[in-house]
């Protein structure tokens, strides 16, 4: 039985996965996104984009540590909400087509909607708006 359960927990720490925050970028904006590891190490890599004048250069992945009550956080709030699907997707969200992006939490095959169209009085969705915001913060200095 003991052999058993701690095969259990080895798969279990196997499939760990990492969250990712998704900005989509517009066509005015470039997006990026941010993997953010249990342990508070995150990467942010900003989406490549091309100019009528020729190549650019490829995008540089910048690393930091963010806080690990942060991380704690981020990834209580994402296993709260599972599935990221069954959130409620804010209606009336209306974007510009040029300027408008998107930005969601993505957690193996799933997918939050968009956390730039508010909470709409959901608890869960309120926790992750905030923690995806602070991690954003941390890479923009905003």
């Amino acid at each position: 039985m003991k052999t058993i359960l701690a095969g259990a927990l080895a798969c279990a720490a196997c499939s760990a996965q990492s969250v990712t925050l998704v900005n989509s970028g517009s066509t005015n904006t470039a997006g990026f996104q941010i993997v953010v590891d249990p342990s508070g190490k995150a990467e942010y890599t900003p989406q490549q984009r091309g100019h009528a004048a020729g190549p650019t250069e490829a995008p540089k992945t910048i690393r930091k540590t963010i806080p690990k009550s942060l991380a704690t956080s981020l990834y209580a709030g994402v296993n709260a909400a599972r599935p990221l699907s069954s959130l409620p997707a804010a209606g009336g969200c209306m974007k510009s087509a040029s300027f408008g992006t998107r930005l969601t939490i993505q957690f193996g095959d799933e997918t939050s909607p968009d956390l730039s169209c508010g909470d709409g009085g959901n608890a869960k969705m309120q926790a992750l708006i905030r923690d995806a915001n602070a991690v954003v913060k941390i890479f923009h200095g905003e």
